[in-house]
């Protein structure tokens, strides 16, 4: 007899591996809507690529819907009958539950994250006793983190904090750069109670993932509430690395004019900017790899391949989002205004045609060693003719996320 969660397992099964193809059937797709004649926007081959996206969505909010657990993230209870050296009612007259709330963390963007938001840990604390208590919470990630520490007092009239205690530890960034493939780490966990010498001290593996590895979104576990993620990718845009400085620089030889001066020319001159960077970079040998596999994410995650601008250069090859990233960093470096475009399965680049106008254009730069610039700008508008895309402003993420680049 087939166990529930044994035919859970093969229906998720099922449904990736038919996200998979359907995302091999969209990169088929559209490099045949970006061969169509201009204008030619009714095509049968338009039509079954906004079909092909949807039924991309609709297979991922399933995945999701399956994959709730209503345990998932629990590290630890501590209950009465655990034992004397437990953290129980018994003998402390406290109980504290330990969440999990990342197994995964991302060395590329994890210095950016809000511990309120996305922490790594959190202490449920519950007094049940008849005086007062005092209790202090530890985490860190060993040799890759500092300690995290909270110490909170409760008694009868206040047996719970205020609000849940949340951990993100500090972590090491030259402990992190190194970081190339998946690794596992082990995460300390230490509960003390100050008044009764009380001591509980666990650990648990988790995986550090290299900043190759951009989380899209996860799941918070204890509300299987869907956290959106999309932003940290702004930390991959990185403007002032010399690299990217340097194709700032070789863009300026090419612009008609021979300089690159930002918004003080009007749209079409802002086009013209834009461009001689797509030039820069057809002229660096960046070929498009449909490269997007990416080791890590765990149930209730979708991760993405992602590479620094610096790296793309090196290896003159990127995916779609390692193009995105690479010309936006570009584009930020000479004080335009770039975005992120994120449509079902893929990503291409947008530019703002007046300085904070709201009013963009988009770009394909899957392209750049293929086609010609206006190629490329043609196909980046075919992609928002008939769908709202998900846009992702550069200057946005910098302000109001506070995003800053990674390098």
């Amino acid at each position: 007899m087939i166990e529930a969660d044994e035919m859970t397992d093969q229906v998720i099964y099922d449904i990736q591996l038919a996200e998979r193809q359907l995302r091999r059937r969209l990169e088929t797709l559209r490099q045949q809507a970006y061969a169509l004649p201009e204008g030619d926007t009714a095509s049968p081959v338009n039509r079954q690529l906004l079909e092909a996206e949807q039924e991309l969505q609709r297979l991922e909010e399933e995945h999701e819907r399956l994959e709730k657990d209503p345990n998932q993230g629990v590290l630890m209870q501590a209950e009465p009958q655990q034992g004397p050296r437990f953290m129980g009612a018994k003998t402390t007259g406290t109980k504290v539950t330990v969440l999990l709330r990342q197994s995964h963390i991302p060395a590329g963007s994890v210095h950016l994250m809000d511990p309120e938001k996305t922490p790594l840990v959190s202490f449920d604390i519950c007094y049940l006793g008849e005086e007062y208590t005092r209790v202090r919470v530890t985490s860190f990630v060993e040799d890759y983190s500092a300690k995290t520490i909270t110490t909170v007092e409760l008694d009868a009239e206040k047996p719970t904090p205020e609000k849940p205690i949340n951990h993100l530890p500090t972590f090491f960034p030259e402990r992190l750069r190194p970081l190339t493939e998946m690794t596992r780490a082990t995460l300390h966990i230490l509960i003390d109670d100050l008044d009764k010498t009380v001591e509980q001290e666990n650990t648990f593996p988790i995986w550090l993932l290299p900043r190759t590895s951009a989380y899209l979104w996860t799941k918070d576990p204890t509300t299987n509430a869907r956290i959106d993620l999309t932003h940290y990718l702004a930390a991959w845009v990185t403007p002032n690395a010399p690299k990217v400085m340097q194709l700032l620089r070789r863009s300026a030889d090419l612009h008609p004019d021979g300089q690159i001066v930002g918004y003080q020319v009007g749209p079409q001159g802002i086009e013209t900017q834009v461009k001689a960077i797509f030039e820069a970079l057809k002229e660096q040998g960046i070929h498009y790899i449909n490269s997007t596999l990416c080791f890590g994410a765990g149930r209730g995650e979708m991760m993405q391949r992602i590479r620094l601008p610096s790296e793309s250069l090196d290896n003159r090859s990127a995916n779609c989002i390692d193009g995105t990233v690479l010309m936006a960093s570009v584009l930020e470096a000479a004080t335009l205004n770039p975005g992120i475009v994120l449509v079902p399965g893929h990503a291409f680049l947008a530019w703002e045609r007046a300085e904070d106008s709201g009013d963009w254009d988009y770009l394909e730069t899957t392209m750049i060693g293929s086609r010609s610039f206006e190629e490329a700008h043609k196909a980046g508008q075919l992609q928002v003719a008939h769908r709202t895309p998900n846009l992702l402003s550069l200057p946005e993420l910098r302000t109001k996320y506070g995003v800053t680049p990674m390098e």
